[in-house]
């Protein structure tokens, strides 16, 4: 018996495996040589050029313990930026995307702003070919 989901494409707001930079070497290559740094109060993006044969952008979240002390708001702050990125990713070349925490948060602190704030940026900096010709 054959999965009818196994057939059927990938919907385009999923976050899928290949949109995840997921190597150590991966994070050293962004952090070591970023084209762009985007700032925000509490959040800094690291931008670099993907690799050529790769064509979606790529996330990855460097959140530590020291920053951020509850793994209940680790979590909810990457929830809310995999969602952010998820629907920038279609309008956006072919880059690697490493956000860090600048300093801590809390309740409060209006992360869904800063976020979209910053992914807005992200994506007038590094639109991709389709989004230019729209």
């Amino acid at each position: 018996m054959t999965n009818p989901q196994s057939s059927t494409p990938t919907p385009p707001f999923c976050f899928t495996k290949a949109q995840r930079l997921l190597s150590p070497n991966d994070f050293k290559r962004v952090f070591d040589n970023p084209i762009k740094k985007i700032h925000s109060e509490h959040l800094l993006l690291f931008v670099q050029t993907g690799i050529p044969e790769q064509t979606p952008a790529r996330l990855g979240l460097a959140i530590t313990k020291k920053k951020v002390k509850l793994a209940v708001m680790r979590n909810r702050l990457k929830r809310l930026t995999r969602e952010h990125f998820r629907h920038t990713a279609p309008t956006l070349g072919a880059v690697d995307v490493v956000l860090i925490v600048k300093k801590n948060y809390t309740k409060e602190t209006d992360l869904h702003g800063e976020l979209t704030h910053i992914f807005e940026k992200l994506a007038m900096l590094f639109p991709s070919d389709l989004s230019k010709i729209n």
